[in-house]
């Protein structure tokens, strides 16, 4: 019963997925993610953001203009000794108009270059973001056609188990196998059925988390071809090579490095303020009976002049600002540091891990090769009455290992190899055209 149920539930499952859908390749899904994605289109939404502080920098060493405009109707009574006068009614009117031209304005100047610095390490952050999409399509992707993989060779074991059932239950009736033989058999094909709904689960699983990236279910995918994925080693061959590339290109050290010059500026600005602004200042004002004093008579009046302020005393509020300042800088070069300490511990890892996955990948095709010839030896010794069945399963289960392996170990060269050219600058479209070029159309 059990068995039966897991057949039902697996059919169901395969029943379920479209018999007809279009192919989406690597390429494709990045395209689709580009449009989809909200972690790229909040990082541009950021970067536009922070590129408009440099035009509210600008703007505070640029000239100002004021003006203002009034007009009313006033009444004035006017009282003496006792005798109260009629109440005079009058208009009036009052236009005037102001320019302001900062001359001398440290902080304003740094606020200028401070922002800057802040666009431009937005772009950083927003290129960063495009290069980690990439990336995480890229693994996506894997993942799914690792799912994939895994379900291919548990189809296979299935069948595999699924004979070797047959085969012991017809050597039981003619009397040359034990009801042990079939026990285990039995054994090996229910554990096959029942990996293999859980396999498919997480099938469905990767292809939702590639959904979540492009927008979409993706309902067929391009394989691997062996014959096309090129095990090259890292070029330079040297990982000390790799490590001063993401000295100087890695985009979490360049971030970083900004942050620290930001943070400079911000001591700059604050020490700025202690230093006095000088502005020149124009006008005109025209008015009309603009009090009671001045009933009846227009005043057109011009002025010009140059006005400076400097902070005498502000209860220590200055030299509080330029302390932490400095300590936000201090901050900032320790996680330059940091950075730097982290991208090259990352390029020996994915150095290490593309040259390994090289190694692994060749020794799994030998495996697999070698248990595919254990299995049929084994298989022709029970055949003969010399192995047991225990044997075949054993064989057939190492095999099915051993493609898992090199199945895994091609998906993580891959990987490792994006991740390497990551921690040296940015990914690129031809990095994904690269690995889209190992993939063909599935059958």
């Amino acid at each position: 019963m059990k068995v039966l149920t897991c057949i039902i539930v697996l059919t169901a499952l395969l029943v379920a997925l479209p018999a007809h859908a279009e192919q989406v390749d690597l390429t494709m899904a990045y395209q689709k993610a580009q449009e989809y994605d909200a972690r790229l289109r909040s990082a541009k939404a950021d970067n536009r953001a922070y590129k408009e502080e440099i035009g509210k920098a600008r703007s505070q060493l640029l000239p100002s203009v004021r003006t203002n405009v009034s007009r009313g109707r006033s009444a004035t009574q006017h009282i003496s000794l006792g005798h109260a006068y009629p109440v005079d009614f009058y208009n009036t009117v009052n236009l005037g108009v102001s320019v302001r031209q900062p001359l001398f304005n440290l902080p304003a100047l740094a606020s200028y270059k401070q922002a800057k610095l802040l666009s431009a390490k937005s772009d950083v952050e927003f290129k960063k973001e495009g290069s980690s999409l990439i990336l995480r399509i890229t693994e996506a992707y894997c993942n799914a056609l690792f799912a994939e993989d895994n379900l291919a060779f548990s189809k296979a074991l299935v069948q595999a188990t699924g004979e070797q059932l047959a085969q012991a239950k017809r050597r039981f009736k003619t009397g040359f196998g034990t009801r042990t033989d079939v026990e285990e058999a039995q054994a090996g094909y229910d554990t096959a059925q029942a990996d293999g709904v859980e396999i498919f689960n997480s099938v469905e699983f990767s292809r939702r988390e590639l959904e979540d990236l492009t927008g979409f279910y993706p309902e067929k995918l391009c394989k691997i071809v062996p014959e096309k994925l090129r095990l090259v080693r890292p070029q330079p061959d040297r990982v000390e090579s790799w490590i001063e590339f993401a000295r100087l290109g890695n985009l979490s050290i360049v971030s970083a490095r900004q942050e620290e010059q930001i943070a400079k500026k911000e001591i700059q600005k604050q020490k700025g303020s202690r230093y006095p602004t000088i502005d020149l200042v124009g006008g005109r004002n025209y008015s009309e009976s603009e009090n009671n004093y001045s009933i009846g008579q227009i005043y057109d009046t011009y002025s010009i002049s140059v006005q400076m302020s400097m902070p005498v005393y502000t209860g220590g509020y200055v030299s509080a600002a330029v302390r932490q300042a400095q300590a936000k800088w201090v901050k900032a070069g320790e996680q330059l540091s940091w950075q730097e300490r982290g991208a090259e511990s990352e390029v020996r890892k994915y150095y290490n891990g593309v040259v390994s996955n090289i190694s692994l990948i060749k020794a799994y095709e030998q495996a697999v090769n070698s248990r595919e010839i254990a299995l049929v030896g084994t298989q022709k010794g029970y055949d003969a009455g010399l192995r047991s069945n225990v044997e075949v399963l054993d064989a057939q289960q190492k095999l099915f290992a051993s493609r898992r392996n090199l199945a895994k170990s091609r998906y993580q060269y891959i990987l490792n190899t994006l991740m390497l050219k990551q921690t040296t600058g940015p990914l690129s479209l031809a990095d994904l055209e690269e690995v889209n070029g190992w993939l063909t159309s599935s059958q």
